[in-house]
């Protein structure tokens, strides 16, 4: 099957199929992700299943894929909707919608868990976990980040916010830290980051 397929290209079969993965990946983790159980919850044959994805690993290349597209569009639907209008709180809502999954064990944070697990022992995944991540630092940096900001400050920056949103997502709750303090704080880092940058 081929991975480069999008989400709007495919079809009601397909979409279904990758949409029962990801239900079982959340709710069962890895090892409930059988291509049995996987045609079961779409209320397929097993045939029927295999005619699109050959294997369970073609399966879980383009659900991570598809996934992701929905994770980096969702973000991108935020930031078009966002009513902030100058720098601090453009980086101040960024911020926040990077931080808001850490108060709680959603299934967006189930799904990243299983995903980070995989990555570890399944190159493919760990090359679509990787292009996520830069394509979602370049979405945050482009709607967040001051123009007159060189390249290489640029990538200062988000090599600050996208590792410490993604740890934030799994430590937050040991924290004793009110999520708006947290919020405050990093925005103010990033802004001072950003503006020692540009007085250099």
């Amino acid at each position: 099957m081929d991975q480069t397929i999008t989400a709007s290209n495919r079809s009601q079969k397909e979409t279904q199929i990758l949409e029962c993965a990801l239900k079982l990946l959340i709710e069962t983790g890895d090892a409930g992700l059988t291509m049995r159980r996987i045609a079961d919850c779409a209320g397929m044959r097993l045939s029927n299943v295999q005619y699109y994805f050959k294997s369970r690993d073609d399966v879980l290349v383009a659900m991570v894929a598809q996934y992701f597209d929905a994770c980096a569009d969702n973000l991108l639907r935020l930031t078009e909707e966002s009513k902030a209008r100058t720098e601090r709180e453009r980086v101040r809502f960024l911020v926040n919608a990077g931080l808001s999954h850490g108060q709680e064990i959603s299934d967006m944070c189930r799904a990243f868990r299983e995903i980070w697990a995989i990555s570890s022992r399944n190159n493919v995944i760990d090359q679509c976990l990787m292009r996520y991540y830069r394509r979602f630092a370049d979405l945050m940096a482009n709607y967040a980040l001051s123009d007159e900001l060189g390249t290489a400050d640029r990538e200062k920056v988000k090599a600050l916010l996208v590792p410490y949103f993604e740890g934030y997502s799994v430590t937050a709750r040991s924290l004793n830290l009110k999520n708006d303090v947290v919020v405050d704080m990093v925005t103010d880092i990033a802004l001072s980051l950003m503006r020692r940058a540009m007085r250099q």
